[in-house]
């Protein structure tokens, strides 16, 4: 049941609209600084975040609790072969993380 939760919060996140899919799932854009990088996801997080918490308000308690799971499934990352910053998708390990864990049990 605990994966099954998991799958639909992805699933839920992922298809959340039109404008959060351009913003930051499959985002392959180079930044040239980690503040560019984190400005854009930023931007794209604040955009949908009524929006997500309606949509997975079953699995987060609070606007709080959402803003803390998208700002650690979405990180800048350097790539060290271009030293350019790109934009982390590490939604399933978060959810599989202890911090999920620990607010959902």
């Amino acid at each position: 049941m605990k994966k099954l939760s998991i799958l639909v919060v992805i699933a839920a996140i992922t298809v959340a609209s039109p404008a959060f899919a351009s913003h930051l799932v499959g985002n392959d854009t180079p930044f040239p600084t980690r503040g560019a990088c984190e400005s854009f996801t930023a931007v794209g997080l604040a955009e949908d975040r009524d929006y997500l918490l309606d949509l997975t308000s079953a699995f987060f308690d609070s606007e709080g609790e959402l803003a803390s799971f998208l700002t650690r499934a979405w990180t800048c990352e350097i790539n060290e072969s271009d030293g350019q910053w790109y934009v982390g998708d590490h939604r399933w390990d978060v959810l599989n993380s202890d911090w999920y864990q620990r607010h959902h049990d």
